[in-house]
């Protein structure tokens, strides 16, 4: 492996050269009889990358970003490598297919004065008539695979250093308007090396995997490693795992898979929908490494997990949970592979104050660790103060390293504060997280969202945490996804949004679902009674990789732009709901 190369796009062209025909991307569609595969050899996604990377070198706006619209499968990635072979600067994007993927899109054209987008023939039609009405300047939407075709043997590797930038990587806008970050040559050199460092890695290796291929976790961690590793990788469309989530563990089992990679929920729906007919016939022992990032990662969902699914041949110490961000490339921390996880248990009292009180009792919450960085510098800094706090403090987490990006796209300000931030005795630059958590004994522990959290009468409260008791308290929610937030009525409240499936109501009414979640959230959390908005599945927002959206769902409910089947608010709160003037401040 060629660990000395000028750019990631040097290191890969050495790949696919050196393994030219013995290696393999396949991309599986579910069929009315099984998977189909559909697969493609480095030797020719060498080609086909030279053919495109040509056509760009001649008909692509110098100096501006290339957007790519795409839907999952091999076209997106042969893309992909033709604008790192041309040195162009590509923005992976999810296709819109409504107003607020338009107005996505519409940003990033603004963002970034982006003339040409490139997709294929079969959404050509749409995207050419629904594009150019979002930008003033000319938009040119092209069709890869009808006239995007450039001589191969004509083509030479542009000059890329490790500052050349790679791609832009929007950010999801969990908490804020979606940024792209810029990601460097040398970035995904350096984070390729770590991940193949921290997980073993290698070009023996075979990744499989579902996730999308313009969010971080998807494009590097399942996509461009197996690249640099020089591995097999074979992967599917997030709506085929959606539908049928047993056809990611099949996949798993037919090519022998030793590693694949999903956020926490993904786990949670192997676990509802997998029967045990389909769980006898699934073989995951040749996994190695099963990373969970991205979100929250349960403790429960582990030990789940894995009693569920040991008949299949799955172990405990193959979960990595993991810690990453788009800013930082990808891989922040990762558990040691072959190593069950470490999971403490703290009082809620105290982590609600930011310390860390080692407590099982009645009063407390299971935190799982996130592991160690391989070369990163990890400190965790008081917010307020920028002081760096102390083994066992809660803060915000600060990271340093070259996995680290050149920053935000065209946002000179906010990357002098997000990325040059420095501690309160001048140590620095480090990029600010905005994610809480503790180290204790050199491990990551991830306690939450700096955002997110509610602070309720002097208390930190942790969102996710009262989400996923409420999921537990019935077959109705945890079909569904919850968001939690606080508003300001005459005081601070907490809001509980949940979304239910009717059909697993049972004899149970709506109004008793939502008194049974008034009551639970109160008595576990020793809040106030808080509100409760019941709504159909599918209407709680979450960010490509998972994340759920707080933040807009709470402006969404105060502009009444959610439809509810049910609501039991606290007087305060249906009053401002009540004032639409009183609302539109909140927001």
């Amino acid at each position: 492996m060629n660990t000395t190369a000028r750019s990631f796009t040097h290191h890969v062209r050495d790949q696919l050269l050196t393994y030219a025909d013995d290696r393999f991307y396949t991309f599986v569609t579910d069929g009315a009889e099984g998977l189909v595969k559909d697969r493609i050899s480095y030797r020719e996604m060498d080609s086909s990358a030279r053919s495109l990377a040509e056509w760009l070198a001649h008909s692509a706006p110098a100096d501006k970003p290339v957007l790519l619209l795409f839907p999952a499968g091999l076209d997106f990635l042969r893309t992909f490598l033709g604008c790192l072979y041309a040195g162009v600067v590509a923005i992976p994007a999810p296709v819109p297919t409504d107003p607020r993927n338009y107005r996505r899109v519409a940003n990033i054209v603004a963002d970034t004065g982006l003339e040409l987008v490139l997709t294929t023939s079969s959404l050509l039609g749409e995207l050419s008539e629904q594009l150019p009405r979002l930008s003033k300047n000319r938009l040119d939407v092209r069709a890869v695979d009808q006239d995007c075709i450039g001589m191969a043997d004509d083509w030479r590797m542009p000059p890329l250093g490790p500052d050349s930038i790679a791609f832009l990587q929007y950010t999801s806008g969990s908490t804020s308007e979606p940024k792209g970050v810029m990601v460097t040559q040398g970035n995904l050199l350096n984070n390729g090396s770590e991940t193949a460092s921290r997980l073993g890695t290698s070009d023996e290796g075979v990744t499989v995997g579902w996730l999308p291929h313009f969010h971080d976790m998807g494009l590097i961690g399942m996509l461009l490693q197996s690249l640099y590793d020089g591995g097999d990788c074979a992967f599917m469309a997030p709506e085929s795992f959606l539908k049928r989530p047993v056809r990611w563990l099949q996949m798993v089992s037919q090519m022998r898979a030793n590693l694949t990679v999903a956020p926490n929920f993904a786990f949670e729906m192997c676990l509802r929908t997998i029967t045990d007919e389909q769980l006898h016939a699934l073989d995951v022992s040749s996994l190695m490494a099963v990373l969970n990032g991205a979100e929250p990662v349960r403790a429960k969902t582990l030990a789940d997990f894995s009693a569920r699914f040991a008949p299949a041949g799955f172990r405990p110490e193959m979960f990595v949970p993991c810690y990453g961000m788009a800013e930082s490339t990808l891989l922040v921390t990762s558990v040691d592979v072959g190593v069950q996880a470490q999971v403490i248990s703290v009082d809620r009292m105290a982590l609600e104050r930011d310390e860390i009180q080692l407590d099982d009792g009645e009063q407390s919450t299971s935190l799982v660790s996130c592991g160690v960085p391989s070369t990163l510098d990890i400190r965790i800094v008081e917010p307020a103060t920028l002081a760096e706090r102390a083994a066992g403090q809660v803060g915000e987490i600060w990271i340093r390293g070259d996995s680290v990006a050149a920053g935000y796209w065209n946002r000179p300000d906010i990357n002098r504060e997000i990325f040059q931030a420095h501690t309160a005795d001048g140590d620095g630059p480090f990029l600010r997280t905005g994610d809480l958590g503790v180290l204790l004994d050199g491990q990551l522990y991830v306690t939450g969202r700096l955002k997110d959290v509610l602070i309720l009468n002097g208390r930190n409260l942790y969102p996710q945490d009262i989400e996923y008791a409420v999921r537990e308290l019935h077959p109705a929610l945890a079909a569904g996804t919850g968001a939690v937030f606080s508003i300001q009525a005459d005081g601070e409240h907490v809001v509980v949004l949940h979304e239910i499936k009717r059909g697993l109501l049972g004899g149970l009414s709506m109004e008793e679902l939502s008194g049974r979640i008034s009551g639970a959230v109160a008595q576990t959390f020793g809040i106030p009674v808080p509100s409760v908005v019941l709504t159909n599945r599918g209407v709680v927002h979450r960010t490509t990789s998972g994340k759920v959206q707080r933040r807009l769902m709470r402006e969404r409910y105060l502009a009444n732009g959610v439809k509810t089947l049910h609501e039991s608010l606290r007087p305060a709160v249906h009053v401002l709901k009540a004032i639409p003037a009183i609302a539109e401040a909140q927001r």
